[in-house]
């Protein structure tokens, strides 16, 4: 797309993350010229109140059923509760518009990996606001282990905590076990086999507000996942352990210390992920447009699979006992 003609993406939800979501596609549009926010949607005429107090004047709507068949609108970034992302993001590739479902892509794999299809079959972009993907901590910690600096690698442990009052909808290993896993497949190029669970509800007896994972890869390396709703300190860690050493990073911060031979900070320039995030979409769809092969780096397949393991995950925790990962073969998913 060029500037004279910028990319349209509507935002659909606009609470916490989504009043982000528009602050950040506002800023790369005054910034770049290169996309253009279409409209805001949310069911609840006070957070739309609450967003025409914060951007201004902007299309803002209750519903998103007008935005369907909207020839001026190139995509949507999906801000939603989780149990609806399924039903608003298959709506909109089927009537030909392209897709960003924050994570999770949904609530069970099968919908997940129907997504996918549904993408494919309409030759529309889907991606997934799996953020860390964009992260140059992250990336710059992928690299350092793949110099072998660490050696073999024995474990990874991650720690993705902080303090929430008692969740009535929702539970603690969908909203936050997501970024980790990923994070794991990014660093290690592997999915996990088998995963265990064990978490509870101490506040709430209805749903998890703490749990405890490993998940089992089939190189024999293990990957420890902590996440809490009721630690008070918030941390968003990895720290990965190796033969010849260890390297820790702060998600957050982008910060991260490398103990090998000597002790080193990891050089690290901090990125905006987010907004890495958007620009990746807008690319992404500028790309498809002009019929140019682009590389979608948080594409719906990854979407599907953390969905797969989450799904592992929750039927560990039911059965009381270890659970292998149920996911398609690479050639079973491209086939379609």
């Amino acid at each position: 797309m060029s500037i004279t003609n910028p990319v349209r993406i509507a935002v659909i939800g606009g609470g916490y993350w989504g009043k982000k979501v528009i602050r950040e596609i506002l800023d790369v549009g005054r910034t770049t010229g290169r996309v253009q926010l279409h409209a805001v949607v949310d069911n609840s005429p006070t957070m739309l109140a609450q967003c025409q107090q914060e951007f201004g004047p902007l299309d803002y709507r209750v519903d998103y059923q007008g935005l369907l068949s909207d020839p001026g609108l190139s995509g949507v970034h999906i801000c939603t509760p989780n149990a609806t992302h399924f039903e608003v993001a298959s709506n909109f590739l089927r009537h030909g518009k392209n897709v960003l479902v924050e994570k999770p892509l949904t609530l069970n794999s099968k919908e997940a990996y129907r997504l996918v299809e549904i993408a494919r079959e309409n030759k529309k972009v889907l991606c997934v606001g799996h953020i860390h993907r964009f992260n140059n901590g992250v990336r710059e910690l992928r690299q350092a282990i793949n110099t072998g600096v660490l050696g073999e690698l024995y474990y990874v442990r991650f720690g993705w905590t902080g303090f929430l009052p008692p969740q009535g909808y929702r539970e603690v290993i969908t909203d936050l076990a997501p970024h980790p896993f990923d994070i794991c497949n990014y660093l290690l190029d592997m999915w996990p086999s088998k995963i265990t669970c064990r978490g509870k509800g101490y506040r709430t007896k209805e749903n998890e507000e703490v749990a405890f994972i490993t998940a089992e890869h089939p190189s024999g390396l293990a990957a420890q996942v902590e996440v809490s709703w009721l630690d008070r300190e918030k941390r968003r860690d990895v720290t990965v352990v190796g033969s010849k050493g260890m390297a820790y990073l702060d998600c957050s911060e982008q910060k991260g210390v490398l103990h090998a031979s000597s002790s080193a900070q990891i050089s690290i320039t901090p990125s905006n992920t987010l907004r890495e995030e958007v620009t990746h979409f807008v690319d992404c769809i500028s790309s498809s447009l002009d019929s140019k092969p682009f590389a979608n780096l948080s594409d719906g397949v990854l979407g599907a699979r953390v969905v797969s393991v989450l799904e592992a995950a929750r039927e560990s925790l039911r059965q009381e006992r270890t659970v292998r990962v149920e996911m398609p073969l690479a050639e079973e998913i491209t086939a379609k």
